[in-house]
């Protein structure tokens, strides 16, 4: 056997899966289709959540966002909301990724990148691993980390036809910090387009110590069938003029280095099957609302961790013994991601009504935005903010008719 464990991609779900076995004593070996360290589409938001759990990515931060201006889709309302302590904080995924795997590395894991992983074969006392270049490996067991596409989720039979989907396009570009500082203020506050220009999903703008990430996502089930399909980069780009226009960004900024992305909405229904367990983006982890993975990818590795090594100590990696994954996810996070899934549609919806309520309460806004952002758990706070919803509701009614 070449080692205990397998781990594809090497992401933040399979370095933190892969430095949690490794400091547990197991042999683990990360592969990746890629060579580290490569850069990756995303907005690079964290919430604050991500730092609490697992402390250690502290100096891997490259700014903080202490505040956040929200638009809603005419422009007609915003809700500012300014806050002393970190609201959202920022990284570069190419620098992230790489510092989390030399976590991995540090721990023992052993990497080999620019490795693809064409099939996954599950026997009954092993996995063999084959590669593309005509290697085979055998490993007690197999994670699969390895995004959307999961080669592993595929060979395994643990991959379903994904109707529901996050599309964006993401783009990354240099400023200089007094830029920065004149168009966001010292506290990095970030802008959130709420359906901007009409698409079923948001635009976001997240300043950084020396760059500028700027997307927009959109969210294919909430599409309306009879709506005309416009390209998503026609859109971006309208929205960057828009942003010009608003002064919210320098005239001559340009239009370049687009990259697109594809994200899963949804939970896979099941994510383990003998000696094999599914992570991250691979498993379908991704909150519905913000398409923010970051988060789960890196629990979700921290919970296979500690399942495989109790496995991996009783000799025990079958079904039924990693059911015991599945569970925990599902506890943790799994039950608000569901209940979070379940107002995916509403991106369809009109949200002008949202967003003037935030404008008017506080409070409402900052339970809409902790509940959507997953700092603060839907299931605990979803009566508080039906009531506040309701209790704005009739007040704006009562001032209608009063007038």
């Amino acid at each position: 056997m070449n080692y205990d464990v397998i781990v594809v991609g090497a992401g933040p779900a399979g370095s933190t899966a892969a430095k949690n076995l490794a400091e547990k004593g197991n042999s683990v070996l990360i592969l990746d289709k890629e060579t580290f360290p490569r850069d990756k589409p995303c907005g690079g938001g964290l919430p604050t959540r991500v730092q609490k759990r697992f402390p250690y990515i502290e100096p891997f931060l490259d700014s903080v966002s202490y505040g956040t201006t929200m638009f809603s889709s005419s422009l007609r309302y915003r809700c500012d909301l300014v806050r002393e302590k970190p609201f959202l904080e920022m990284v570069l995924r190419k620098d992230f990724d790489h510092q989390l795997l030399s976590l991995a590395q540090e721990a023992g894991a052993s990497f080999q990148g620019g490795k693809s992983v064409i099939d996954v074969i599950v026997q009954k006392d092993k996995v063999s691993v084959m590669l593309e270049d005509g290697q085979t490996l055998e490993t007690q067991m197999v994670i699969g980390c390895d995004g959307m596409h999961s080669v592993v989720a595929e060979k395994t039979n643990l991959a379903k036809k994904l109707a529901v989907l996050c599309v964006s396009l993401v783009q990354e570009q240099p400023m200089t910090p007094k830029q920065l500082t004149t168009f966001f203020t010292k506290k990095r506050l970030i802008y959130l387009f709420i359906k901007a220009h009409g698409i079923a999903g948001y635009a976001w703008v997240f300043p950084k110590k020396n760059t500028i990430n700027i997307g927009i996502g959109e969210f294919q089930s909430a599409i309306s069938k009879e709506k005309q399909r416009i390209p998503l980069k026609e859109t971006y780009e309208k929205f960057i003029t828009t942003l010009k226009e608003k002064k919210l960004l320098p005239m001559d900024f340009p239009v370049e280095n687009l990259k697109g992305a594809t994200l899963p909405i949804f939970p896979l229904e099941n994510t383990y099957r003998d000696r094999v367990v599914l992570c991250g983006d691979a498993a379908g982890f991704i909150n519905p609302i913000t398409g923010e993975g970051i988060y789960y990818a890196m629990v979700s590795g921290q919970l296979a961790a500690k399942v495989i090594s109790d496995g991996l100590k009783s000799h025990d990696l079958s079904y039924r013994f990693l059911a015991r994954y599945q569970k925990l996810w599902n506890d943790d996070f799994g039950k608000d991601l569901k209940a979070l899934g379940r107002f995916n549609n509403q991106w369809g919806k009109d949200s002008e009504k949202i967003v003037r309520l935030m404008m008017r309460d506080k409070k409402f806004a900052r339970l809409i935005i902790g509940v959507t952002g997953g700092q603060i758990s839907l299931r605990k706070y979803r009566t508080p903010l039906i009531l506040r919803y309701v209790y704005l509701s009739l007040k704006n009614l009562f001032r209608k008719q009063e007038k």
